[in-house]
């Protein structure tokens, strides 16, 4: 008989399982919102079809000795109605082992992801494709491409492979050590509660905004972002300043073409201090502007890659039983993880409907699972003109979401707002 197909997790993937429990693992969401109510026995059998076209993402997580693996799961997968908070933690025994869940609501399909399998950009393919195949069930004409991979093909070698070790890395380290930030008074949800705030924006209007100050849109919300909390902190306890940052995932595809549907991503803090003093919002973002494209660069990002793809292949490290290694992995996480940070923002960037489906698919959307520690996060995806913003959070504050959204329409930017808080 053949032996099972099993991947090493990717060097961004392999913390994920060792800081997991019952309350909370790294999780995402990417949705397609149709023009029509979704059929779940047409999803299921395309869920069937695409899966088998997607085979580091059929699998089960597996313990070794001294690393987690990721094994091929030929168990049944099944779609379900999306009738419960999203995003809830990946429990690797259920949901017949598989760290991915396919939900159906109405006109919406929406995928969910264990972090250790792939990044938003792969999480956005998969969408693509299970909605293209889906609508082809159903008699329509869409095609396999912006994105949707064709289900004739046979999955390439580079979609599984670990880009982290076949992308040029240089001798140098860049630490990644920084001290606590900010952080919004919060009050804790219950567990697995996830309060989900939306807004549908004009993305001319933002753009515009941004040009204004010679900043993309993405350092346009990260300075906004910063400039809520900074105005925050001022009010609460001007006495103790602490950092205001941001974390900005990049996609490392944009500079190296490995075509990988696994993990591909590092990321970037700009931030303020504002222990240096007063900052205007156009300081903010002229400051965040320059951060990150100074950061933002292949040799910069290789060299803070090159510092965890180092510690991974430590032959101390690698000999070291997976038990110890979860408890210092963990130790770690409490001491610094979302300590560093005061919020998270992660753009997508403009997606295209793939062809055939322009006046099919509403639109697709992008959000963040529940954060390790009482925060907002927030992600972003446009499509067409329309840039979706997203908020998600497991604290019952709203500060964050409401002062942005206000900035942002003072300023002339509007915002058509969603939410799954009764009190909202």
């Amino acid at each position: 008989m053949r032996g099972k197909r099993w991947f090493k997790l990717d060097n961004a993937a392999k913390l994920y399982p060792a800081v997991s429990n019952a309350q909370w693992s790294s999780t995402f969401r990417v949705s397609a919102e149709l023009n029509e109510p979704v059929d779940p026995q047409r999803l299921q059998k395309a869920a069937d079809h695409v899966l088998k076209r997607f085979p580091s993402m059929k699998v089960r997580m597996q313990a070794g000795l001294f690393w987690y693996y990721l094994e091929e799961n030929n168990s049944p997968f099944l779609v379900q109605p999306d009738v419960g908070h999203p995003c809830m933690p990946f429990r690797f025994k259920k949901d017949n082992g598989y760290l991915l869940r396919v939900f159906y609501f109405r006109n919406r399909i929406s995928a969910e992801f264990f972090h250790s399998l792939t990044d938003g950009s792969g999480g956005l393919v998969f969408i693509k494709t299970l909605a293209v195949e889906y609508l082809r069930l159903g008699g329509k004409k869409a095609e396999f491409d912006h994105g949707a991979l064709n289900l004739k093909d046979a999955p390439r070698p580079e979609e599984t492979r670990d880009a982290f070790l076949n992308m040029p890395l240089p001798k140098v380290r860049i630490s990644r050590k920084e001290s606590a930030a900010y952080h919004f008074p919060a009050t804790a949800e219950i567990p697995h509660t996830l309060r989900i705030i939306a807004a549908s924006i004009p993305c001319d209007a933002l753009l515009g905004k941004a040009k204004e100050l010679g900043a993309t849109v993405t350092e346009y919300l990260v300075g906004v972002m910063l400039w809520v909390a900074y105005r925050e902190q001022e009010k609460e306890n001007p006495r103790r300043k602490l950092p205001v940052r941001v974390s900005v995932p990049v996609n490392m595809r944009a500079f190296f073409p490995i075509p990988t549907l696994r993990n591909f991503s590092s990321f970037v803090n700009p931030g303020i201090d504002p222990r240096l003093g007063e900052y205007t919002f156009e300081e903010i973002v002229r400051e965040t502007r320059g951060y990150m494209r100074y950061m933002v660069n292949p040799k910069l990002l290789s060299a803070t890659i090159a510092t965890n793809v180092a510690d991974e292949k430590n032959l101390f490290v690698r000999l070291v039983p997976l038990r110890i290694k979860n408890w210092i992995i963990n130790a770690i996480f409490r001491r610094s993880g979302d300590k560093l940070v005061t919020s998270t923002l992660s753009n997508l960037g403009r997606t295209e409907k793939p062809t055939g489906t322009e006046k099919l698919i509403r639109r697709f959307e992008f959000q963040l699972g529940v954060p390790s520690t009482p925060l907002c996060n927030v992600s972003a995806i446009t499509n067409g003109n329309e840039l979706r913003l997203i908020f998600s959070s497991n604290i019952r504050e709203t500060t964050l979401p409401r002062e942005m959204l206000r900035f942002l329409v003072e300023n002339g930017i509007p915002a058509m707002v969603e939410s799954n808080l009764e009190d909202e």
